[in-house]
């Protein structure tokens, strides 16, 4: 690794093959170097074309333009004189209004207790890291900086809590839920965090030890490795690390306590729930 460019050792990273110190200077580095940044994006990108399946095409958005051409070609070959003898009557336009806003009310409805939480075990995070190459999304360090990608999920403030951001997945659960891999840096030690929405499950947590941290009701599920859970708002999180229980607590403790899901959060997940049933991913 050169002092000015991180060179070769990008693919280092990326492979995992660095140490944890060599990895945290140079993430470090990424985030200072916008020549490094743009060629490490490029090889992520690159792996995970590679790596997907069908070259992540979105086959519901490529029949949406099938679709949408079709109509297109149909409307180019239709005669004014054939349109308007075709056109519905205005009572008849009525009726449809009507009966699309019915069917639109219905649908926020189902989609609102479709985004209802789940109930989530503590052991929610081991099963997600067994499916991790169900992989939906990524996100490199950039990524989780901004407020865009991360929006539908609860993060530390990086700058602030001086934690690191190395890179995160969104995976695809054996229930079909979403979940967020992340990992960080906590000075040297690297910490997985995941996430789901939902509800902890209460008679699970009740049995747990409690951890000392500031402000929310974090669980100890386990010392070697060190784990903890808990509840923000409606996401159940949890943060592992070959590390001591402290560090675990500092982290926790870095994490905001105020993000409750509001209705038009409900209704987008609904929504996204409801679409991966229909479409059967």
């Amino acid at each position: 690794m050169t002092q000015k460019h991180l060179g070769e050792s990008l693919h280092d990273l990326l492979d995992g093959r660095m140490s944890t110190a060599d990895a945290a200077l140079a993430m470090a580095h990424l985030d200072e170097c916008e020549e490094c940044s743009s060629r490490w994006s490029q090889l992520r990108d690159d792996r995970e074309a590679l790596n997907s399946s069908s070259a992540g095409i979105d086959m519901r958005f490529t029949r949406q333009l099938i679709d949408r051409d079709r109509m297109a070609q149909i409307a180019q070959g239709e005669s004014k004189h054939t349109a308007r003898a075709s056109r519905p009557r205005r009572h008849r336009t009525t009726s449809a209004s009507f009966s699309i806003l019915v069917l639109a009310v219905a649908g926020v409805g189902v989609a609102y207790y479709a985004g209802g939480p789940d109930q989530i075990p503590v052991e929610f995070a081991a099963a997600s890291a067994e499916g991790a190459e169900q992989s939906v999304a990524y996100m490199g360090p950039q990524d989780m900086r901004s407020g865009d990608n991360m929006r539908a999920w609860v993060h530390p403030d990086w700058q602030d809590s001086g934690l690191v951001p190395i890179e995160a997945r969104v995976v695809r659960g054996d229930n079909g839920a979403h979940v967020l891999v992340a990992s960080l840096l906590a000075g040297i030690d690297p910490v997985v965090v995941t996430e789901q929405h939902g509800n902890l499950v209460p008679e699970r947590v009740a049995e747990l030890a409690r951890a000392e941290v500031q402000g929310i009701d974090a669980y100890i599920v386990r010392i070697e490795p060190a784990q903890l859970v808990w509840q923000t708002g409606g996401i159940v999180v949890s943060v592992t690390c070959n590390c001591a229980m402290v560090t675990l607590e500092t982290v926790a403790g870095n994490f905001p306590t105020n993000t409750e899901p509001g209705f038009m959060d409900r209704i987008h997940h609904g929504l996204g729930e409801l679409a991966d049933n229909l479409t059967g991913d």
